[in-house]
């Protein structure tokens, strides 16, 4: 089973990702199950990591593809993303999902819709983020409780193993700090695991490790290894793959490398296998090994090298050093041999920024929302005059909304986040509606989906609260945002927050 092989800690677990592509019955989704029979023959590959419209592409469902694996006796892990799906169609497809006994799942954003779909780009959802869809397989697997005609109901308990993606291979500040935010608010809602985005740095990789440990956390981590060819690493310098990352000394290694006979094979077999023997040095729980067509046999060569060499990783640790003077890390640099981090954190040097509209929305909330304000009494009062009057209630959220556009770009959802964002408004202003921390996509602080347009609004919002706190408090908290109820849709949030209708409930 994956999940005893994760939680065991004298396995170091092997999963291998397989990309089902488009079509139903095509040479592509034939190759997933052959290739999942060599692995289950193998005896050395855990799992078979399917991904679920990879790129923002459309391909075969994966819950069809993951019932098709169970027949092999080949364990699946569902790549699971937020895009495509309303919270009912998440809630039906684990429901499939536990009905195939497929239990192991990667939670993830989800890569935004490319512009390869019928007719277009696809509208994206992104309803629930990884946060809430945590928080739903955590009730589910408690026996999931609804009302039905008024009367209660509970559902017989699955047994799903939930794990998410993080990426600790960003080099800003305000971008790492956003990363280990979200993936403490994963934590809490009940991650079990956890693999990496891909990214070749030694140091890195060690960041994230010891960050776990230095707040007590048990989180078993699973390093992405990606056998890597030019032409591929080529495109996500580019930003062309979102949420991965590729040193530039890296391509430029890759281009010699290309050059020779076998097109660099041989010595990107090797990077892997040297990758896969520092990451279980490191301590991770086990690696996701994948790359473009590679077969069993090379996932195999990769395993067998990598541990051959896994008893001296610490002489490999130099050729995954790709760090630059722009390059933040968390803790200081070991002064010894190895070059990995101290448990001592480092100084934080990023620019707090506090924009006009943000000191403006500071002093409107102490006015207007805070319950300490001396307006308080009177502002309830008019706001249970006005809930009680249908036309003037009408009137104040048109002038609500002609307000909040101009100054947030606000959309009207009637369940409004500002308050939990820095004044930013997820639902307008990041293209995923991430309302719990950032997704992987963002690349030098920019926008996955609006590069150099648009800064990631978690950046942003990183940087507006370092003006008001520079100390390690900042994104240390575990509060979880609920989605956005839009049942209050083009309704006065104002009226919503202060009568309790909202997320906050009237916490003010």
């Amino acid at each position: 089973m994956f999940k005893e092989n994760v939680l065991n800690q004298s396995t170091f677990c092997i999963t291998w990702e397989q990309i089902p592509g488009r079509g139903a019955i095509e040479r592509q989704q034939e190759d997933i199950i052959t290739n999942a029979e060599k692995a289950r023959l193998s005896g050395k590959i855990h799992a078979i990591g399917i991904t679920d419209n990879p790129g923002g592409n459309p391909a075969l469902a994966v819950d069809l593809l993951c019932a098709e694996l169970k027949r092999t006796s080949m364990e699946p892990l569902v790549h699971f993303a937020c895009r495509d799906k309303n919270r009912n169609a998440i809630e039906s497809m684990l429901y499939g999902l536990e009905r195939s006994q497929a239990h192991n799942l990667l939670v993830l954003s989800g890569d935004y819709p490319s512009n390869e779909g019928f007719g277009g780009t696809s509208r994206p959802v992104f309803d629930l983020d990884p946060v809430h869809v945590l928080q739903l397989i955590g009730e589910m697997n408690n026996g999931f409780q609804y009302q039905y005609m008024g009367r209660p109901q509970q559902l017989v308990p699955t047994q799903f193993f939930a794990g998410v993606a993080v990426s600790p291979f960003k080099t800003s500040e305000a971008e790492l700090a956003g990363q280990y935010y979200k993936l403490r608010k994963k934590i809490a809602a009940g991650a079990q695991f956890a693999i990496t985005q891909i990214g070749y740095d030694g140091r890195k990789l060690h960041e994230l490790l010891q960050w776990l440990r230095s707040n007590d956390f048990t989180l078993p981590v699973l390093a992405n290894i990606f056998v890597l060819n030019y032409g591929v690493a080529k495109t996500i310098r580019a930003g062309k793959i979102a949420g991965c990352m590729v040193p530039e000394g890296l391509v430029a290694r890759l281009e010699q490398e290309s050059k020779a006979p076998d097109k660099g094979k041989a010595s990107r077999i090797m990077r892997a296998a040297e990758f896969y023997a520092v990451a279980k040095g490191l301590g991770c729980a086990g690696t996701h090994i994948g790359g473009h067509n590679i077969s069993c046999d090379t996932v195999i060569e990769v395993i067998d090298r990598g541990e051959e060499l896994s008893p001296n990783w610490r002489d490999l640790l130099a050729k995954f050093d790709y760090s630059n003077e722009r390059t933040f890390f968390y803790y200081y640099k070991r002064d010894d041999a190895t070059g990995l981090n101290s448990p001592e954190e480092n100084q934080r040097p990023e620019k707090a920024i506090r924009p006009l509209s943000y000191r403006f929305a500071k002093i409107m909330h102490w006015v207007l929302f805070d319950k300490a304000t001396p307006l308080h009494g009177m502002i309830m009062a008019f706001v249970r005059f006005a809930d009680k009057r249908p036309g003037f209630k009408k009137r104040l959220g048109h002038f609500e909304h002609i307000m909040k556009v101009a100054l947030f770009r606000c959309i009207d959802c009637g369940d409004c986040a500002l308050f939990d964002i820095a004044y930013l408004c997820p639902m307008s202003q990041c293209p995923k509606s991430q309302r719990n921390g950032p997704c992987g996509g963002s690349l030098n602080e920019w926008c996955e989906v609006h590069p150099d347009e648009s800064k990631c609004i978690w950046v942003q919002a990183y940087q507006r609260l370092k003006s008001d706190d520079g100390t390690s408090a900042i994104f240390s908290d575990t509060a979880i945002t609920p989605p956005c109820n839009w049942q209050l849709w083009q309704t006065s949030s104002w009226l919503n927050y202060f009568l309790g209708r909202d997320h906050r409930r009237g916490r003010h």
